[in-house]
Formats: C-alpha cells, structure tokens, sequence
C-alpha cells in the first residue's frame, strides 16, 4: 500500500516558529520563501505541508479526530478539562484550546496561500498533472480550515493571499460567514474540477469525491440545503463510492488501510516514524489492557439506540429490561463494549460489586475493571469499540490506527436530510437512508413512503447519531439544528454503579428521540442508582460561537468579540 500523506509531512520543508498573532506568522517564518519552492520537489513538500493541520494539534485526549462527540451527549471524558468546561459553558476567551484553534487553522490557511502563488508562478516548471494535483490539494484544504473557522467562531478574517508585513496582519477585520461560504464552495468547486481524472490513490490525500462530499457537508452545516442535496447527488452520482457491507469490520486498521474500501472518502493516518501516531487505545482502552478508560460512551447515548424493530425502548415490546442490550440496533454492539462483553479476554463489567470476574478460559480472576479495584475504570460503564485494536494495547500510546473523517455513509444522509428539509421526500432520499439502515449487518428496518416532514427529521436525526457516533459530528450537529440550547441543558449521565437495570425508572424520549430523564428519581455517585456525571449548560445567548481568543483581540481590537464573550 501506497504511504499515507500525512506519512510524508515529516519531511515538509515548512516550519513554525514563535510570534504572537495567527495572521503575523504564515508565512512569515517560511525558509527563504523567496527562493524556495521553485522545484516540483520542494512543491511537492511544501503541498505536504498544507495537510499539517487537518487534525488540528493532539491536546491529548481531546484530539479531533476521536473524541470531539465529547463536546455533547453521546461521550464522556474523564478529567476532560476543556470538554467538561465547553458542556457547563463556563470558559473565557482566554482559555488556550479556542487560541489553538485559531492559531492552527491560520496556519494551514497561510500555508495553502503561499503555495497557490508558488505554484503559479512556477508551473512552467512542473508537469501539468502535477500542478493539476497540486492545486486541488491545496483549494481543498483552505477550505477545509476556513469551515473549521467559521463553524466555530463564525465570522471570521479572510485571506487568499499571503499576508507579508506585521501591519498587514494587525489591520486585518472580519469578513461576513455568509460570504466565507460562497468562497469555501468556490475552492471546494475548483478542487473537485482540478481533480476530477487524477490518477493518485495515496490514502489520505484528497480527491475530487472528497471536495464534494465536504462541500456537502458546509452547505449542511450552515443550512443551504439546496447545495447540500446538489453535492451529495454528485458524489452518489459519480458512482466511486459504496458503503462497505460490514459495520462490525468497517472501523478495523485492516479495512481502513485496504485499496479496496470503498466507503471512506478522507482519512487521516498515523505513523510513528512521522512522529503522528496517537494514543487512542491508552484513552479508549480497559483497565484490563492497560488503559485509562478516559473517553467512554455515555448512557445518554445507549439509551437512544432502537430496539431491532425500529421503536425506541420506551415503546418497543421488544425491550427487556433485564437484558438491555438485547434486540437493539445491531450498530450498539458493533459501537461500544457493554457489560457482561469478553473483552481483552476478560468478562467486562464495571460495578463495584464484581471484585472478581472470568477470563476466557472461565477461571476467576480479579477485575480490573471494576471500582473495587480503582476509581478510574469507566465513568459510564461502558467502553470504545469502534476504532479500538487490541494490536496497539502494548504500545497504547503508538497507535497506528487510520480514521477515516468522511465516508460515504455521511454523503447518504447529508443527502436524505438536505432532501427533508427541502420536503422532497421522493424515492431518492428514502433510498439513502434506507442503504444505511440497510447494511448486511445492520438491517434496521426500511422506511416506507408516506411519512411527514417531521417524522422523516427525527428518523435523519437518529441515524446521524448512531451512525457516526464518535466520529465527531454531533456536536456540530446539535449547534446547527438549535438543538444544542436543549440538549446540552440536560445531565450526562453513566451506568448504574451496583444495581440492575430493571429495578431504575423508564427513560423517556422528546419529540426527536433524545433521551429524557427526571433527576429527581436519580441520585450522584457513589449510589445504587445511574452515575450523574456532569450537568451541562449551554448559554444560547453565545455558546453557539467560540469566541475570538484574547491575544488575537489585544494585537488587533478591530476583530470585535463574539456576542456574549
């Protein structure tokens, strides 16, 4: 298999160095911009270079690829600083994660700047392929950093030239998101017409199905559902892509890395030797396996899985409560590690009373699992599945495993929700969620024709929850559907810590399929009851922009702050 982009970058020629400001420092700190990149070779790097900021910086647990969901409902860390602070809406625009950001996404944007003008100036030079190539890549990741931007900060500096003088920089204002948009679909636009034909294949590297589908994603993310539906049609029309008949494998390393996967449409590697391997599995991983259990699913989220019928556990006959996690949306048990699983050759379970527990061979032995053995085992009682390789479980913190950022099963419901919105609930839109729901493995039942507009939302809605739960997208999803305000109002809440399902209240569901719960019948750890683990509040006022960081405002006040900030 080819090498991965991000295999390469550690060879880019870019480089960063101390300044102060986002906009004063790219390109500034380049190496002889002057002289340098004027080779297909040193292009090349310097295109590599562009990638460095896909996944904005590891803060550790909180890394963007894997554990983003924990800005919401659906995922929990432990000693989560950032994520537990975003969820109680008690940070400031001094807290470092929002300047990071910022000062990452920048970055890429000065970066891709610069090469767009050397490239242009020096394509004489470079074969026509390669400059085709080349550009694609680059208009596709400046408009992936500036939706990263305007998702999160919303208006925002615009930039498609590179910034040459400190004063330059310090004078720049805001431009509208609205306008940012149009400018995000044009680069988006131009990749996928620049790479429309390219003949490379290296995992990682985008392709013009991937400038569709994440132009799709944009003009869903900020409510044009017309563009949305038109560049979701025109990847399912390319016929490039298909879903992969088993979710149960579909998030293995041995999938993600195989030539022959045709649902992942743009994915992020890992290497060791290029210093960006992860530490999903210490994060992710059991007691048992050495480690931390720091990012777990919560029961916010196992309580909105179907039952096989298609109806919530609030209505489903099917639903027993003395065997939870029976007859439920097969995507539940391909998704997390529930009690009562063999995992890491051990039977999982977290309650405090099982001291003990059996290994595969049947032979009882201490459980490491368990708050009798230490306070640290998962918060919620439950464990990462998808994405999870016990391969890495002696190396926790090497991990190698690819993620993929988008796959074809996003594009699909992109599709079907642009089309609700729109009301053109035709036989198209139904046929997409229904191959998602539809998969081998899965075989959720079909949605028949015939159901309003507001039935047709809550059923897009689940599927987007479950379907891509922890691959960070909820959250952005709540912000967009104004669902945020409602949601991330309610307690967060884990597994009982001693007794059994059957003996706590029935969950009930609102009018969109979340999960409802009256505190009241619940209790706080340590107790026999469900383990309240955080609750959230969210400021509609101004939690749905993060606001502009204090160092960016005191180099430059014509930035202005987001409102509330």
């Amino acid at each position: 298999m080819k090498k991965n982009i991000l295999y390469i970058i550690m060879t880019a020629a870019l480089l960063v160095t101390g300044c102060d400001s986002a906009l004063e420092r790219y390109p500034l700190d380049v190496p002889s911009a002057d002289t340098f990149f004027t080779t297909e070779t040193e292009i090349q790097g310097g295109v590599n270079a562009c990638y460095s900021f896909v996944v904005s910086r590891n803060n550790g647990y909180l890394s963007p690829e894997f554990s983003w969901d924990a800005f919401s409902d659906v995922m929990f860390i432990r000693g989560g600083g950032f994520a537990q602070n975003i969820l109680m809406s008690v940070l400031d625009n001094k807290d470092e994660y929002f300047r990071n950001l910022w000062l990452d996404m920048y970055g890429g944007i000065g970066r891709c700047n610069l090469m767009l003008e050397k490239i242009e100036a020096n394509k004489d030079k470079i074969a026509a392929d390669k400059v085709k190539q080349f550009q694609g890549e680059v208009y596709f990741l400046r408009a992936y950093y500036y939706l990263r931007l305007t998702n999160m900060f919303g208006d925002v500096v615009y930039q498609d030239k590179p910034i040459t003088s400190v004063n330059e920089g310090k004078a720049v204002i805001r431009t509208a998101k609205a306008e940012i948009l149009t400018k995000i679909y044009a680069d988006f636009d131009q990749s996928a017409q620049l790479l429309t034909g390219s003949a490379v294949k290296t995992l990682g590297r985008v392709t013009a199905g991937a400038a569709l589908a994440y132009k799709a994603r944009a003009a869903l993310q900020n409510n044009d559902w017309t563009t949305a539906a038109a560049a979701a049609k025109a990847v399912i029309d390319s016929k490039k892509y298909s879903l992969m008949p088993s979710y149960s494998t579909l998030f293995t390393e041995t999938v993600v890395n195989n030539t022959s996967n045709t649902e992942q449409i743009f994915t992020q590697g890992h290497l060791v030797t290029a210093k960006n391997a992860s530490a999903y599995v210490q994060w992710a991983g059991s007691r048992s396996a050495g480690g931390y259990s720091t990012i777990v699913p919560t029961q916010n989220l196992l309580d909105s899985y179907q039952c096989i019928d298609g109806k919530d556990i609030s209505k489903s006959p099917l639903y027993d409560k003395t065997k939870p996690y029976d007859k439920r949306d097969p995507r539940l048990r391909y998704s997390l590690v529930v009690p009562g699983d063999m995992w890491n050759d051990y039977i999982f379970d977290t309650r405090k009373d099982k001291p003990n527990t059996l290994n595969s061979a049947g032979a009882s032995v201490k459980n490491q699992d368990s708050y009798n053995s230490t306070e640290f085992c998962s918060f919620t009682g439950y464990l990462l599945r998808k994405y999870y390789d016990f391969k890495y479980k002696g190396a926790n913190t090497q991990c190698e495993m690819p993620f993929m950022l988008c796959r074809y099963a996003e594009v699909l419901l992109t599709f079907a929700e642009a089309k609700i919105e729109l009301n053109q609930i035709d036989a198209d839109c139904l046929s997409a969620i229904n191959l998602v729901r539809g998969r081998s493995d899965v075989m959720m039942p079909a949605i028949a024709a015939g159901l309003s507009q507001a039935e047709m939302r809550k059923i897009v809605w689940y599927e987007r929850k479950v379907e891509l739960f922890n691959e960070n997208l909820r959250y952005q999803d709540l912000l967009r559907w104004k669902r945020a305000e409602v949601v991330l109002t309610r307690p967060i809440f884990g597994r009982p810590v001693l007794g059994e399902f059957n003996v706590y209240p029935s969950v009930q569901f609102d009018e969109y399929g979340d999960p409802l719960y009256n505190e009241a019948t619940y209790a706080p750890h340590p107790s026999s009851d469900y383990r309240v683990l955080i609750r959230t509040n969210f400021k509609k006022e101004r939690d749905y922009l993060w606001p502009i960081p204090e160092t960016e405002l005191s180099l430059n006040p014509g930035l202005k702050q987001n409102p509330g900030w």
